[in-house]
């Protein structure tokens, strides 16, 4: 009965899932010798997730060659047995994204419950590939100062990623209008977002899909070049992330990121003209939890984040008709330093356009749509002097986003593993103008990613 189970889970995966993700996971092999260097056959190697207790194991082939594929990235401990010979065991392993560690072990003749501890290993060389990148974790994640909290910018870290204008990158959104790594000479459309092995590229200009706050983020890795063929497709960087998970105790986080003026010097600008600082009010804050609900078995990791980043109000201006205009009375524009005449685009004379007199245009000429909306509610009286830019008006923009993820881990065997995440957000960006025909504006960004995973 619990073999017809498992069948009609998998149908269901192969039904409902896309089946061309990217994995988002490490791996382990290497060759286990004998003193003389021979290989040994059958023995028996078994990774430990520190963290979650999880067991992954195998056993060597005839040359003495093993692969634990698709680890989750964490922190191992790497056991070898076989009969007529001492344990080994390597521990500490740390493995990273996309990541093949090779460790070969060489095993002393002895007595199988007789264990040698491997604590002081060399560094694991990425030996099994020919990708150059880097790897952030969630330490330099969280560390490292970001000023709206957008991990793409660290992207800018690697070697041949660079970005014109950086400042594209603390806007405030995740999504549109956020810049992007050019990675070796490649445009920003070039690059390729993933997150937890899903296609995370929005459909508009190649434009990030979906951006974890960075606490929710258990690392992620920047391909710059020779990405693995499972990556085609792509001539610019490889970024992928992925959420973290729970583990065998609870952990979690409460955070608040905050701007002010308050706090702030003014700039040199300002002070040399006498300005003020600009009101700043910016907010992130939010949460992490995960831990485990059956300990070694399930597991479960929830965030959240909000933000609330307000722009100062500012002023511009604009030109509005004067009451004599609205009239039709544009005499001044004769008494200007540089005299403008108005022709009447109805009467000829001597084959030429005839002067409007004393640049009078009669109400007989009026648009009845223009004057009702000259003359509406709307349609305001000139703030200043002149004809030219005598209107001044506010406008002001902000950034509401919400927005959070849930993942949850299941080693159902030791054969079998699943795990699922589902993350959302919505971010709100209107821009407010109190100029009654200069229309409000708004941009609303939502975004749902849901990923499915079965090995």
């Amino acid at each position: 009965m619990k073999g017809k189970l498992w069948v009609c889970f998998v149908a269901m995966l192969m039904a409902f899932v896309p089946l061309r993700a990217q994995q988002v996971t490490a791996a382990i092999t290497g060759r286990i010798t004998d003193a003389t260097g021979g290989a040994v056959a059958g023995a028996k190697i078994t990774a430990t997730d520190t963290q979650r207790g999880t067991e992954w194991s195998t056993i060597t082939n005839t040359e003495g060659v093993y692969n634990l594929p698709r680890l989750p990235v964490g922190t191992y401990n790497v056991r070898v047995e076989q009969t007529g010979f001492q344990s080994v065991t390597q521990s500490s392993v740390q493995l990273v994204m996309n990541q093949v560690a090779r460790i070969d072990i060489r095993l002393q003749v002895g007595n199988v419950n007789q264990t040698v501890e491997v604590t002081a290993a060399a560094p694991l060389l990425q030996t099994q590939s020919t990708e150059l990148g880097q790897v952030i974790d969630s330490r330099t994640n969280e560390a490292l100062p970001l000023a709206t909290r957008n991990y793409v910018q660290l992207t800018l870290l690697a070697p041949g990623s660079i970005h014109p204008n950086p400042s594209t990158f603390k806007s405030g959104l995740t999504t549109a209008s956020s810049g992007r790594p050019n990675v070796n000479g490649n445009r920003e459309q070039a690059n390729n977002f993933i997150l937890d092995g899903l296609d995370n590229n929005q459909v508009s200009d190649n434009l990030v899909g979906y951006a974890p706050a960075v606490d929710a983020i258990q690392e992620f890795n920047e391909i710059t070049n020779n990405a693995p063929a499972e990556f085609g497709n792509f001539m610019g960087g490889i970024v992928s992330a992925t959420i973290k998970s729970g583990t065998n105790s609870f952990h979690g986080d409460a955070y608040e990121f905050f701007r002010n003026d308050q706090l702030n010097a003014n700039n040199w600008a300002n002070n040399f003209e006498g300005v003020s600082r600009a009101a700043t009010r910016w907010n992130n804050f939010g949460g992490t939890i995960g831990g485990p609900i059956k300990k070694d078995k399930l597991f479960f990791f929830a965030d959240y984040q909000g933000s609330r980043l307000d722009t100062p109000p500012s002023t511009a201006v604009k030109s509005v008709y004067t009451a004599a205009e609205r009239n039709g009375d544009f005499s001044a524009l004769l008494h200007q330093p540089n005299p403008v005449q108005l022709y009447n685009p109805f009467s000829m004379s001597n084959g030429n356009r005839a002067p409007f007199a004393g640049n009078i245009i009669p109400q007989s000429l009026f648009s009845p749509a223009a004057s009702k909306i000259i003359n509406s509610k709307y349609y305001p009286e000139p703030t200043g002097p002149g004809l030219i830019n005598n209107y001044l008006y506010g406008y002001q923009s902000y950034i509401n986003g919400d927005q959070g993820d849930v993942k949850i881990d299941w080693n159902a065997s030791d054969k079998d593993r699943v795990f699922g995440q589902y993350s959302e957000s919505r971010f709100s960006n209107p821009t407010e103008r109190t100029f009654p025909l200069a229309y409000n504006s708004f941009n609303e960004y939502p975004s749902h990613v849901g990923v499915l995973d079965y090995t």
